[in-house]
């Protein structure tokens, strides 16, 4: 039986010096070049077939591991982009780049993969099946899985189930928390575009206004949130910008609302949807105005298959022991593109622990000064493996 934390163990040290280097040269969403050829050569130099071309003109690298054995195929996923932020951390391994840094653990996440993508190389002979390794690119933008999914990262072969991880400083190190179905959300951007007249601000019976009728869509919006959405139903509407206007005693002609819809489930999705566009029309009719909708379909919403969450759980209480591991009392309503994989294909994704409050290690995701208990990447690349290790054997013990 392989001990697969002990082995990773071993290789924490090189999955700290991986990390801290891309921590230091961190490259935004659509430009994660360096890092893609960081991670290609790692993965050739483990005998893997690489392909650079799954997401099309974006930079990304996908190893395809093939055991010694027949059987199914898994996936493995890791994403590399960081964010725009600048780094407040006084650390050695601070952000050299101004104005980027990784502030969402994207820098974990592939050192952790290219870790355990060593522990599954060297016992490539004893797999019964073969595993894919995929770093994403541009998670944080446009997200890259929609990309590697269309052009095929998914088949030939055919993969069978991929699984995923993130870092969470919520949770502290050593541990991991699963979703049994629901897990985030999807998301659609709205950029709307309401039309009136311009009219001098001491004759505005002459104008029709436009920030008149983008108060009352906004308030009518969020009325139908609490009066019409099933409370019962997770979904929220967001409208972080608003923009209009010249001067302040002319009645503004123009204005645009930039926001965003999140939801768990296809229909209540496609309802508040239609209910946003049914009543910026009626309002903007009633006040003699226009508008322009721009629904900007984003990620779909993570559903994580429960018997894949249960094989995970299963992983986790050989790695880390059952009271290590915690459930998500319920779905939150951020997104991740990891949805397209499993819109795909049956999957699971989970929280890896990353928080040590003795560490100093609490700022949350997306700040300047987020950071990680590196002690993590230890349970991170023991759970990529024995999930990869135990997910193709199982199967090819349970044919017999």
């Amino acid at each position: 039986m392989i001990d697969f934390r002990m082995e990773a163990e071993d290789r924490l040290e090189k999955a700290i010096e991986i990390r801290r280097d891309l921590h230091m040269h961190p490259e935004p969403s659509r430009s994660e070049y360096r890092t893609a050829d960081l991670v290609a050569a790692h993965l050739e130099a483990l005998g893997m077939e690489v392909r650079r071309d799954y997401a099309g003109e974006l930079p990304s690298a996908v190893g395809f591991l093939r055991g010694g054995q027949p059987g199914k195929t898994v996936a493995l996923r890791a994403d590399m982009d960081a964010l725009r932020f600048q780094e407040q951390n006084d650390v050695p391994y601070r952000s050299l780049t101004d104005g980027v840094m990784h502030a969402c653990g994207h820098d974990c996440h592939t050192a952790t993969l290219m870790c355990a993508a060593e522990i599954l190389a060297r016992h490539r002979e004893e797999l019964h099946g073969n595993v894919k390794f995929i770093f994403e690119p541009a998670e944080e933008d446009i997200g890259g899985a929609r990309f590697m999914v269309r052009n095929g990262v998914l088949r030939d072969p055919q993969v069978d189930a991929v699984f995923g991880l993130h870092v969470e400083n919520a949770y502290p190190v050593g541990n991991i928390c699963v979703s049994h179905g629901e897990m985030q959300a999807a998301s659609d951007r709205l950029v709307i575009r309401i039309k009136g007249k311009s009219a001098h601000g001491a004759h505005p019976h002459k104008g029709i206004d436009a920030i008149l009728i983008a108060s009352h869509f906004l308030i009518a919006v969020q009325t139908m949130m609490a009066r019409e959405k099933d409370t019962f139903q997770h979904a929220i509407i967001t409208f972080g910008q608003i923009q209009g206007g010249t001067a302040r005693n002319i009645v503004c002609d123009n204005v645009t609302l930039n926001g965003i819809c999140r939801t768990l489930n296809p229909e209540m999705r496609e309802f508040l949807n239609q209910r946003i566009e049914g009543l910026l029309k009626g309002i903007t009719e009633a006040f003699g105005g226009s508008y322009e909708l721009d629904r900007q379909r984003s990620y779909p919403a993570l559903y994580c298959t429960p018997e894949l969450t249960d094989f995970v759980t299963s992983c986790a209480g050989t790695v880390i022991g059952a009271d290590h591991i915690e459930e998500m009392p319920h779905a939150v309503l951020g997104c991740e593109s990891f949805a397209y994989y499993t819109q795909e294909v049956p999957g699971a994704y989970f929280w890896l622990g990353s928080g040590n409050p003795q560490k100093g290690m609490t700022a949350p995701l997306h700040t300047e000064c987020f950071d990680i208990d590196e002690q993590c990447m230890v349970t991170g690349i023991a759970m990529h493996a024995a999930i990869a290790y135990r997910y193709l054997n199982q199967e090819a013990e349970q044919a017999f």
